[in-house]
């Protein structure tokens, strides 16, 4: 029997090495490791991989380094300004590992502007940038309901400064945290449900600034703890591209669900670098603390020295960590593992440590492919760090039960429910409870088992059809096929 729920989440797990201060350079690799790799008999054996530099941005100075193995070719990506490198191995030696890597120095900075409304210049609506941000496109689609929304929030108001600042305002006021799943992302179905995380924020924010002319682009990161994240920017002639970041902005307003306590509001503030809890700073000016890896959605990447051409919807920045998946392998048996991370300050050249944290980052792959042992050593190296890490439990959990061990399943899934989760804990504690009625199932717990059930059903979150598995499972026992 094997039983894995697999949620999707966008982010890494970073070095806890902190810049000391947001006027330092500082030094990382992003490592990306393949583990398990055996090819199939008769073939060949091709990756291709992809991933985002970060690059020369307002707030942001960038040096690249080293990069491992040779790529064939570093892309560039005019219109939005992004750098892709890009890897095409075809000969693989005799071991079921492979690493790449990307050296940088990075020297962030905040972004502080000063605008004066009423002396912005017009846009030339002819150029490509205009044409290019003004457009609907996947994922930030203008229908006519975001449309009609758009002129409803404007008003009377034709400056596009006031009017892209009351279109954050409504987002915020209205846009609730929850996160999707991969298939229901974009701006036409998170408009409808007015609900969606940092990346849906985002995509709503552009659609209806762009139903009025205004050109706006998505803005992708990672942090220096935490994980993957998105804002918006508005380009307002002469001032340039302007950050604005409804998703946090909206996590520092009273009743967010985007964190669980005023504590946690407070200690992100402190580790991104916000410097008042004030959402209107996230209007025009941005926190220090973060890489940014990639600018705009749909990018085309073409490899002119293969040919090879892909669109990405988002790069985070690359390989597992973007959509569609920006790696490819290709000849070789399902089970193969991988996935990147980024490592900054002295640690971030050694292969050992870079190696022990590949186990944690790739943990819950290994759970995917059903590598039990390897998944459960990874996330048993994390609990011993953070003991009440709520996914970690969640995942250890669905290893028990693969393996039959209820009684080991049950604890740790009453452990995810008492832990943390930060954003995404609503969804963890849908499918924990879940799980919880499938083990109770098994041992002949019924009644114990439809209070978990009805738990999810009253809960409303429907994660991955949750509901739709606990309404299965209320009207006949789990019977662990």
């Amino acid at each position: 029997m094997r039983i894995t729920v697999i949620i999707f989440l966008f982010f890494f797990l970073l070095s806890l090495i902190l810049p000391s201060s947001a006027d330092e350079w500082v030094k990382g690799r992003y490592w990306y490791f393949i583990d398990n790799i055996k090819l199939l008999e008769g073939e060949k054996g091709e990756i291709l991989l992809w991933s985002a530099l970060p690059s020369e941005h307002r707030g942001q100075e960038v040096k690249i380094e080293k990069i491992y193995p040779e790529p064939v070719e570093i892309i560039k990506d005019e219109i939005n300004g992004n750098e892709i490198v890009f890897w095409r191995i075809t000969d693989f030696p005799e071991r079921e590992e492979l690493y790449f890597y990307y050296d940088f120095q990075i020297l962030p900075q905040e972004v502080k502007t000063d605008i004066a409304p009423y002396k912005l210049l017009p846009w030339d609506k002819d150029t490509e940038e205009y044409k290019r941000f003004t457009q609907s496109e996947p994922w930030i689609e203008l229908t006519d309901d975001i449309k009609k929304k758009a002129q409803e929030i404007a008003g009377e108001e034709k400056n596009p400064y006031f009017q892209a600042r009351k279109i954050f305002h409504w987002v915020v006021e209205n846009i609730e945290y929850e996160y999707p799943s991969i298939e229901e992302r974009g701006a036409e179905i998170s408009f409808k449900k007015l609900k969606g995380d940092c990346g849906e924020f985002s995509v709503i924010f552009c659609a209806l600034c762009r139903s009025l002319g205004i050109p706006a682009r998505t803005v992708t990161c990672i942090w220096f703890t935490g994980g993957g994240h998105q804002w918006a920017e508005i380009l307002l002639p002469p001032y340039g591209w302007i950050p604005i970041d409804p998703s946090v902005a909206e996590l520092m307003t009273p009743g967010s669900k985007a964190v669980s306590s005023d504590e946690e509001v407070r200690a992100f503030m402190k580790s991104r670098g916000i410097p008042v809890r004030d959402f209107s700073y996230l209007f025009g000016n941005l926190y220090p603390m973060r890489v940014i890896v990639s600018t705009g959605d749909n990018m085309e990447v073409f490899s002119k020295k293969t040919g090879i051409k892909r669109t990405f919807k988002f790069l985070q920045p690359g390989g597992n960590n973007a959509y569609p998946p920006a790696i490819e392998i290709n000849g070789f048996f399902d089970k193969t593992v991988h996935g990147g991370f980024y490592i900054f300050g002295e640690k971030r050249e050694d292969l050992d440590y870079a190696r022990e944290t590949a186990e944690k980052i790739l943990a819950s792959s290994y759970l995917t492919a059903g590598l039990y042992k390897k998944a459960e050593k990874g996330f048993l190296k994390i609990i011993e760090k953070r003991p009440d890490d709520a996914k970690s439990w969640l995942s250890l959990g669905q290893i028990y039960m693969n393996r039959a061990l209820w009684d080991e399943a049950i604890e740790a899934f009453k452990k995810c429910l008492t832990g943390k989760g930060g954003s995404t804990k609503s969804v963890m504690d849908v499918w924990a409870h879940n799980l919880l009625g499938n083990c109770y199932d098994i041992k002949g717990e019924r009644d114990l088992a439809v209070k978990e059930y009805e738990t999810v059903i009253k809960s409303g979150v429907d994660y991955n059809s949750a509901v739709d598995y606990a309404e299965k499972y209320l009207k006949e026992p789990f019977s662990g096929k």
